[in-house]
């Protein structure tokens, strides 16, 4: 009996504890006469963002859409994250469209072509401010003549009479051939190729590809993404300046160092660099470099040879 009543007593107390710590609890949870901590969420981040100034960014269309916006979206998202601007892509459609936009003034500054830039400049006086380097840390790329794996196309000379497929007519890669080696190569009237500009570089590819045309020009970087793909390299241009980021003659010196500055500070040497622009196109995953008019003086020359042709 008197063991019956002891244990009584402990369960007793026990339920009592835990209505009280019950109570406690639900009491510390339901209190609203303190704030809550402050956490930014999503929404807030949304706010935040929203609230910077507007800086509308174009590119040019040597690539579909898609793939534009795949790889140059994350570096307006990296220059919201990293400047006091609101970074927006906005696309082209065409080269042209993509200087046009930067001299409306629809856009405080543009990725373009190395060709574009030389034309552009001479018209209106644009700058560049930044340009990519390539895998090698170096600020250049190449265009590439490419052909099917099994083709016996083997140099430039044995395109006589063949069918080549060339990227835009604004761009290096459009140009190269026609201008600099199809001359080189000794080429008269009645051997020169078929050709035949394409609005962008996997265009080219694809044509390449089904076998519509025998070879074609296009970037480094869209050749080495279709590596695979049973396609093989002929031969490639000589170095020239990466594609450059550029603004107006007179563009806010605020807006050119916050952009110079958010991009220079990415090092790729480190995995935090490298992590961080994972996602952007391949032409721009190795850092960039400040860029000047006079870098870009050999795509110059290309342009007054392709004048002097005309005249």
């Amino acid at each position: 009996m008197r063991n019956r009543t002891r244990a009584l007593l402990y369960l007793t107390g026990l339920f009592a504890a835990l209505a009280v710590a019950t109570i406690t609890l639900h009491t510390a949870v339901t209190d609203i006469s303190q704030p809550f901590p402050a956490v930014r969420g999503p929404a807030e981040e949304d706010s935040l963002r929203i609230q910077k100034p507007l800086l509308a960014i174009g590119v040019v269309s040597r690539y579909p859409p898609p793939v534009i916006y795949h790889g140059y979206q994350p570096i307006m998202d990296y220059l919201t994250d990293h400047t006091r601007y609101r970074c927006e892509l906005r696309t082209a459609s065409s080269y042209q469209d993509a200087v046009d936009q930067l001299v409306r003034g629809e856009v405080a500054a543009a990725f373009l072509g190395t060709y574009i830039y030389v034309r552009a400049h001479q018209q209106f006086l644009v700058r560049p401010i930044l340009k990519p380097l390539n895998e090698n840390g170096e600020p250049f790329s190449r265009s590439v003549l490419i052909t099917r794996t099994e083709s016996p196309i083997r140099a430039i000379r044995d395109l006589r009479g063949k069918r080549v497929a060339l990227p835009s007519q604004d761009s290096f890669s459009g140009n190269w051939l026609p201008l600099a080696e199809f001359p080189r190569a000794g080429f008269a009237s009645k051997d020169l190729p078929v050709v035949r500009h394409f609005s962008h570089h996997q265009s080219v590819v694809y044509q390449v590809l089904k076998g519509s045309f025998d070879a074609g020009v296009v970037k480094e970087r869209v050749a080495r993404e279709f590596g695979d793909r049973n396609l093989r390299i002929v031969s490639s241009s000589s170095p020239i300046p990466g594609s450059p980021l550029v603004v107006k003659r007179d563009c806010d010196t605020a807006i050119v160092q916050s952009l110079q500055g958010a991009l220079l500070a990415i090092d790729v040497r480190t995995p935090a660099g490298r992590e961080r622009v994972r996602q952007w196109d391949q032409e721009f995953r190795y850092g960039f470099v400040v860029a000047t008019d006079e870098d870009y003086d050999e795509v110059r020359a290309l342009l007054q040879g392709q004048r002097r042709s005309r005249e």
